[in-house]
Order: C-alpha cells, then structure tokens, then sequence
C-alpha cells in the first residue's frame, strides 16, 4: 500500500491539461506499481479538499459493490435501465411542454408576457436550486438527491394540471423544472461517478437519445390535446408515469447503498468526519457528534449562506425583466426597484462571504481559477444567451409566418433537440476513438454559428426547409459543444468536486438563458405591440390589437395570405430580426473561448486530476501523452494543449 502511494507521490499532477514526464522506464514501472495498487491517497496541494463527503464515498462504495458480485454489477445495470426509462419519459415531457406552454398561455390571454415569465422564473429558481441539490447530492446520498426530485416534478404536475391561474401554472412549473433540473444534474453526477473519461461523453449522449424517437408519437399527442383546456392533461399524465419508474430505480439505489455498508465497503462515520475511507491509516475509532453538531456541519458543507445569496442575486435581478409588464407602473414599481436593487447587493456579497466567511465554499479558489472551469462557463453562458435570444419566440413566429398544422409545428419545435441527441452519440464515439474534445467542440461552435446566420434576414425567413436547416444545424453543433464542455469540467477537478462543477456548469447556462429570455422578453414586450399597429390594416381597432399581442391562436384562425395575417406576418418579421442578429454576434464570443479550452486526454481514469478510478483506487494513466512546452513557438500555442 505504502509503495503505490510513495509511487505516484512521485507522478507530477495534472494542471489544466498538461503533463510534464517522459516515457522512461521508470515511468512504466510508476505505471505497473500504481494498476496493482489497492485503494490509496495522493498527497494534495494546496487548495485542494483533504476529504471525500459522505455522498462521494457511498457512489464509490457502491461501484465497489457492483463490481464485487454480479448480483450487484446486475442491480447497477437494473438502475441504468429505469434511468435510462425515465430519461424517456422526460423527453416525452420536454417534447410536449414547450409547445403546450404556449396554447396555455394562450389559455390565461399572456402569450407575449406568459412565456417570457414562464421561461425566465423556470430557468431561474430551476438552476439556482442545482448547487443546493449538488451539494445535497454530496453530504447526504445520490439516491436521497433523487428521491426529493420525483417529489418535486409530480408535485408541480399536479399544480400546472389544476392551475386556475397564470400564477399558478408558472408555480407549478417551477417546482416541476427544479425537479427536472436535478434529474438531469443527478444524472450527469451520476454518468461521471461510475463511467471512464474515455466513455463519458458516449454514456451522456445515450441518455439523451430518446428524443430522437418521442417526437414522433408526442407531435400528435401535443395536436389532440392543442384546444380548450386539454393542454393540462399534457402535463397531469406526467404526474402518473414517472413515480411508477422512479420507485423501482430509487429501491435499488438503496438497496446497493446498505449493501455496500453491510460489506464494510464504506464507512460513513469517518466519511462525515471529513476523513477519506479510501486512507492508508484510517482511524479506529471516530468520536461521535452530537446533533446540533452534525446539523451546523451540514449547513456549512451546503454552503447555505452563500448559496441562498446567490440563488437570491439572479433571481431578484431577472425576474423583474419578466414581472414588469403586469407590475402597477411597470419598471417605476417599488417592489421591482427593490428587487433590482437587491439583487445586485446579494451578488456583490456572494464573492465576498465566499473568500472571507464560508468554510466549504460552492465556490472555492481551486474551481474559480480552473482554466477549464472558467472557459467552459463562457462558452455555455454565451450559447444559451444566443440560443434563448433566438428561441424564446421562433416557435410563435414559425406558427403565424408558415401555414403548417399543429403536428408539424410541434416537429420543428423538436428540431434541434433531434439534432442534438443524434450527434451527441457521434460526438461520443469521436471523444472515445480520439481520446480528445477541443477539436471537435470548436468544429460544433462553428457549426451552431452557420444554423444562426441562416435566420439573420431583415425581411424575415418564410421557407420552412431553411427553418427546419437551420435549427438541425445549431442541434449538430450544439452535441459537440455541449458534451465537450460537460466532460472537460468533470476531467479538471477531483471526484470530490464532480457533482459541484456539475451544478456550477449548468448554472451557469442556464444563466445565460435567463438573460437570454430577459432581454428577448423586454424587447418583444416593447416592440410587438408597435409593430402589431403599424402592419396591421387601419380595420383592426387597439384592442384587437391587444387581443393579438396576448393570445397568437387568435392571429392564426386569419387565413394564410389575407390582410391581417400577412401584417401580423410582416410585425413579427420586424421584431424578430435583432434578437436573432445579436444572436448570431454572441456566439462567436464561445468559439473564442473555445480556442483557450483544455484539451485533456480521455483514458481510463474517473478524473484527469488524481487519476482515480470509479471506485477510488489509484490507476495509471496515459501520462506519455502530455508534453512539456519548451519552445517559443510551443508555449505561445499553449492553449491548444495538444
């Protein structure tokens, strides 16, 4: 034991995608003495955590436990296929909702306002709520994060189902999107926990490869329940199917859980000491806490003061963007003047209370200044700023621009998730056949750029194959994007931060896409109702004006080609085309960014960081395959990491 530490006390760690060493023999007798090692520590530098949390101690147990017997490697393949299930069932949901969002709004006559509230508040409260549950996710269990994400999705289901109110279905929309969120984030966190670097980015395209089959079945759902007020059935079926998976796959979550601790192959006491099980010296005996002990130590490892402050911050200073409009005076409103006053206030004290006061940060130094971290947050931030500057209205301006039927409409709006899940698995099979991303995640961006540039038109875009053309593209690119951001941020940073940089990435998009929707929303909001009057026919008076500007169904029972729906037409065209050109600027900003992006090599190892496998052993790596830079030339390239 001692010897497979002493050994790999002698292997440089990787820092932001680089290796210094040579292939010498005694490298390959390093590399001999470490696959033979049993569990062992590395020695830590500064910065870095001195301890594995409880929830990042049981995931390795339980891969211990899977690979102990096949009784066990065959529940953890139980547990992929339910996942795998309801990962079905929630692109069945994404399929259906976004499109059924707007006949409701439609429904509470807020087309234009609805949505954009819709969107923002969802995206909001939905993504502040990921580092809570990411850090849940670590000081409790994986499997306790994703029972309390069940209870959340079909508690909003119900409430979106019975909504008497606009109010009320954004409310029961929030509560089933953190419950979404965190089923995609506890999937993510769960992909990098038992999967390889060089299968990471394959295992997350497999999960995302049911939208490439739901659309075709939920297109005709969305058509049957498109009138009156069947939308709400669209979201109550939800509410029955999912807790009829959920429960079989969180049962044998546990059941690996106790199993892995009636094996002694975890130790829970000492992993909520702050001690690693995985240590050559671990102590014999840990002194017990007592409640109000563990309880302050858990409200210090959630980080709960930083995180409502930041969780606080964004949502007091976006949601104005979407109250205005129905707010008493709109943005000279006392309440949306302290919320806009606050928020900036809560944000400015996040950094500070991060750096001064909190002892396990959601933020710490080693994250903040990860070169991989920091480019992968700009290029995603960006994309969903651009993507959401594009998207929030392109499904209402392909309804009323294009004389297609409902089911056709809802395929187009499932375009770029098709485009997405197909070539998530080629950009998978690429990551794992090259070992490298950063080639292909640059080759992705300038993709997404060519789908945007297809919409800039200022006499707007009426052909429905450069619509459809357009939206293939920014899902092609988008795969290759994504996942390379995803596996990048999960290779830089030991297990130990996995699930958080998780969650801090998928904040961070989503916001983007907040502000996204923020500007989009203040523009349309500002902008429609003008256009709506000055391309409309003298004939429709103000307030059919109105009628149009808040529910676009009434726009559509116009006949294709008449007066009024060829200046509806015409407002739509006028109003859109900033949005989608500032779109199309932003995203060259993330293939910037993507030129300083890591390029790590994809092996063997859980992490690029430790070189640790699922279970928490120490594995040799491809270290050959990472260069000093030497020469001018090498180090004024650096960036690229090759």
């Amino acid at each position: 034991m001692a010897d497979a530490v002493a050994a790999h006390q002698q292997q440089p760690h990787m820092s932001e995608g680089e290796f210094k060493g040579d292939s010498s023999a005694a490298d390959s007798d390093e590399k001999r003495s470490i696959q033979s090692s049993t569990p062992a520590t590395v020695p830590h530098k500064e910065g870095e955590p001195t301890f594995k949390s409880r929830g990042v101690v049981g995931v390795e147990a339980i891969a211990r436990a899977a690979a102990a017997s096949k009784q066990g490697r065959y529940s953890l393949y139980f547990v992929a296929f339910l996942i795998y299930c309801l990962q079905w069932v929630a692109a069945m949901a994404s399929s259906m909702t976004g499109s059924l969002s707007v006949f409701a709004a439609s429904h509470f006559e807020a087309h234009s306002s609805g949505l954009s509230t819709l969107s923002i508040a969802t995206s909001i409260i939905g993504s502040v709520c990921l580092p809570f549950l990411a850090k849940a996710a670590d000081v409790f269990s994986r499997p306790m994060v994703y029972a309390v994400c069940m209870v959340l999705q079909v508690v909003g289901y119900v409430i979106t189902l019975k909504s008497p109110t606009l109010a009320a279905y954004v409310v029961g929309n929030v509560f089933s999107s953190i419950g979404s969120s965190g089923f995609d984030l506890m999937n993510t966190i769960l992909m990098a926990d038992l999967t390889p670097l060089k299968y990471r980015g394959l295992a997350s395209a497999i999960l995302t490869s049911p939208f490439l089959f739901t659309v075709w079945y939920t297109s005709e759902i969305v058509d049957a329940l498109s009138t009156e007020d069947k939308w709400r059935w669209g979201y109550g079926m939800f509410a029955i199917i999912y807790p009829v998976i959920w429960i079989p796959a969180l049962t044998a979550l546990f059941w690996l859980e106790r199993r892995a601790l009636k094996d002694n192959l975890i130790n829970f006491e000492v992993a909520r000491t702050g001690v690693d099980d995985t240590a050559v010296d671990v102590p014999a005996h840990v002194e017990e806490k007592t409640y109000w002990q563990r309880t302050v130590q858990v409200f210090q490892e959630v980080d709960t003061i930083g995180l409502l402050l930041l969780g606080f911050g964004w949502s007091l200073l976006l949601l104005p963007f979407a109250l205005y409009s129905g707010a008493d005076g709109g943005f000279s409103n006392r309440s949306l003047i302290a919320m806009l006053a606050i928020g900036p206030a809560c944000l400015i004290a996040y950094p500070v209370y991060e750096w001064k006061f909190a002892k396990y940060p959601s933020m710490p130094k080693r994250i903040l200044f990860n070169r991989t971290f920091v480019t992968s947050v700009i290029i995603n931030f960006f994309y969903m700023l651009a993507a959401y500057l594009q998207l929030l209205y392109l499904s209402s301006y392909v309804y009323i621009v294009t004389d297609i039927g409902v089911t056709k409409w809802n395929y187009f709006n499932n375009v770029q998730n098709m485009g997405l899940c197909g070539f998530a698995l080629v950009a998978g099979l690429l990551f794992r056949i090259t070992h490298r991303y950063k080639a292909w995640q640059i080759f992705g961006i300038c993709i997404r750029i060519i789908g945007y540039g297809l919409l800039v038109n200022k006499n707007g875009v009426h052909d429905f194959g450069r619509l459809v053309m357009s939206q293939l593209l920014g899902g092609i690119g988008s795969a290759f994007s994504s996942i390379g951001s995803q596996v990048s941020v999960q290779a830089s940073v030991p297990h130990q931060d996995v699930a958080l940089v998780a969650a801090l990435l998928l904040l961070w998009s989503s916001i983007g896409a907040s502000v996204g929707d923020a500007i989009a929303g203040q523009w349309w909001g500002q902008e429609m109702p003008l256009n709506l009057r000055k391309y409309l026919p003298s004939s429709v008076n103000d307030t059919e004006v109105e009628t149009f500007f808040g529910d676009i169904t009434t726009i559509k029972e116009y006949d294709f080609g008449s007066v009024v729906r060829e200046g509806a037409t015409k407002a739509y065209e006028v109003t859109v085309f900033p949005l989608w050109a500032a779109a199309l600027g932003v995203s060259f900003v993330c293939l910037i960014a993507a030129m300083f992006q890591s390029n790590f090599f994809l092996g063997d190892s859980q992490n690029a960081y430790d070189h640790k496998d699922t279970q928490g052993h120490v594995v040799a790596d491809d270290k050959d395959q990472y260069v000093e830079r030497k020469t001018l030339k090498q180090k004024v390239f650096r960036f690229w990491d090759l």
